[in-house]
């Protein structure tokens, strides 16, 4: 063994003092070698032996906790006290002298869902047992008169029962095994959403889950039977695992078995994004209106969303050709072997009466809720788009924004780090410039942006969004641990890789529950929030719910800051008009 090393450590000086490539390992072969090996370790070593509990970015360990927590336990529960740093400057929620009772709140129980959690048995430094159990909890969905609608003029209005939903992210993007236990837990979990992410709409966001809900009905044939007591054994089990069990043809009887009442299917709501890039709106490249009306008209589909903006990057998406498969590439109408980067602008449209011309007509066509995706990059940000809504009576159903916290698959670092405004900002500046020009209540906010925490959650409520949108904690719950590798391919547990080899870490049927446990948890801490400050439901949190808590200890309300806006907003609005009376 000594003759093999050392003859090893010879070898490899050698090689590194005659290369050309590293200055460092010409001139010290073998400490160069040991740098870049700790070089390699390094965010590993970081994330779990040098940084604190809240230090990790862009989700630190306190909240992938949370999320983990959620998703396997469905509960939140921790000891001895917050380890946030308290003299920092954040926002804080108002709590209120008389809170509410969980029997005061206006939320809907009725139907409990059917998940499995775990049970810690036993634990130690090198072992820790568990046990999973079959569980109904509770949905903690809206109730019938605080449910949010988007388009609510529209012919087909999306009624939202859940506050939370998957945020934008692409089949390409995501491995076909993680998007199935998403949008399989978003079903499970009943209420919440799941945008498709500008890739397209892939077949396994269209999984279904079948629960038994009459076992009274006598059955016609012996595969009924089969296939109903599969079911009872197996709950939400999906159609990917009906068909590897009996055969593609028994969905036949799966459909006759949903006809009888036998049966029950489920599938998640889904808001069908469309990009710059056009996936899933295209032929040979080009916009394809029959297409996007194919796509658009699935019964899955609730909302459209034309993506302008992302918080990672203010530009179209970017998808590198070792993440390309021929399923990728059918999907999205690309080439293989090439790297795929969406225009930066829209084709179809280059201002904003075009682009609301392009809403409204797609408001038409598809009798659907039609909204935009947008990041803020000042005050002003929204003002021309606002102005001509008021004036035309054109607008979409709603406006998702993202903060500069936004994840991707792929960015530059020049972009993510300094393009765009962090979520809260955002989401203040584009309720304060709807309200200005009169047309806050026609236009639903959905915000994202690294709000993956309740307590998140809910002060993005209070500045003015509707809904929540989240993508990383979802990933999370399939089993993400944050590695950094989501451009490669190589991610080390399958979530945004597509090699077969490290797709299967996921277990599509475990981990679905995790999403739908998460999910539900986080609404449940929502109403348990809003109990806290003197509300019976997470949709009537407002700006009088929050204070911003500064390092010198000056507590300012949220309306004082947004006079300040308005201010300043007034104050540039007055210096163009004279501006441009002089120019006259």
């Amino acid at each position: 063994m000594f003759i093999g090393l050392f003859i090893f450590l010879v070898l490899v000086f050698v090689k590194d003092k005659y290369q050309n490539q590293h200055a460092i390992l010409r001139t010290h072969p073998i400490l160069g070698r040991m740098r870049y090996i700790f070089e390699m370790i390094g965010p590993e070593m970081r994330q779990y032996w040098f940084l604190n509990d809240k230090e990790a970015k862009p989700i630190d360990r306190d909240t992938q906790e949370t999320i983990a927590k959620a998703g396997k336990y469905a509960n939140t529960v921790m000891g001895f006290g917050s380890k946030k740093d308290f003299s920092k400057t954040d926002f804080y929620l108002t709590n209120s002298l008389f809170p509410l009772n969980k029997d005061e709140l206006s939320v809907n129980n009725k139907r409990l869902t059917e998940t499995y959690t775990y049970q810690v048995l036993n634990e130690s430094l090198t072992n820790r047992k568990e046990k999973r159990n079959q569980v109904q909890i509770k949905p903690w969905h809206l109730s019938d008169e605080n449910v949010v609608t988007l388009g609510a003029k529209r012919a087909n209005p999306f009624h939202v029962k859940g506050l939370i939903g998957i945020s934008a992210m692409s089949f390409g993007a995501l491995s076909a095994s993680a998007v199935k236990a998403m949008s399989q837990g978003i079903a499970i979990s009943g209420g919440s959403f799941m945008n498709t992410g500008e890739g397209g709409i892939s077949p396994y966001h269209l999984s279904k889950i079948y629960e038994v809900v009459n076992l009274d009905i006598s059955l016609k044939d012996r595969l009924s039977e089969q296939l109903v007591d599969y079911i009872v054994k197996n709950p939400n089990s999906s159609n990917f695992d009906i068909e590897d069990r009996f055969g593609k043809a028994v969905m036949s009887h799966i459909k006759s078995l949903i006809d009888e009442g036998v049966i029950e299917e489920k599938s998640a709501d889904l808001i069908f994004q469309v990009g710059s890039g056009l996936f899933g709106a295209r032929r040979d490249g080009k916009y394809h209106e029959p297409t996007f009306i194919e796509n658009a008209s699935r019964k899955e589909v609730k909302a459209i969303e034309i993506k302008l903006a992302q918080g990672a990057k203010v530009r179209g998406g970017k998808l590198p050709k070792e993440k390309i498969t021929a399923e990728i590439a059918k999907i999205r109408g690309v080439e293989m072997g090439k790297d795929v980067e969406s225009p930066n602008r829209f084709p179809l449209f280059n201002d904003v009466e075009s682009l609301l011309g392009m809403v409204t007509r797609w408001q038409k066509i598809t009798e659907k809720p039609v909204g935009i995706k947008v990041v803020a990059g000042d005050h002003n940000s929204f003002e021309e788009l606002a102005s001509y809504m008021a004036q035309s009576g054109k607008m979409p159903d709603f406006i998702s924004i993202d903060g500069a916290e936004g994840g991707t698959g792929a960015t530059y670092q020049e972009m993510a780090d300094s393009l765009g405004l962090p979520i809260n900002s955002g989401i203040l500046i584009l309720d304060q410039t709807l309200r200005k020009y009169g047309i806050r209540d026609e236009i639903k906010i959905i915000a994202s942006g690294m709000l993956a925490t309740a307590n998140k959650m809910a002060i993005a409520l209070s500045l003015g969004a509707d809904l929540i949108y989240v993508a990383r904690a979802a990933m999370n719950t399939v089993g993400c641990i944050n590695a950094h590798k989501c451009h490669t391919n190589l991610c080390p547990v399958g979530v945004t890789s597509h090699l077969p080899h490290l797709e299967a870490g996921i277990a599509v049927d475990e981990k679905r529950f995790r999403t739908a446990n998460y999910f539900t948890t986080m609404r449940e801490g929502l109403f348990m929030l809003g109990a806290s400050c003197g509300i019976d439901s997470p949709t009537k949190f407002n700006k009088e719910h929050i204070v911003l808590r500064e390092e010198n200890n000056d507590v300012k309300k949220i309306d004082d800051i947004v006079e300040q806006l308005n201010s300043h907003i007034g104050n540039v609005k007055k210096f163009e008009d004279k501006k441009a009376e002089k120019i006259g």
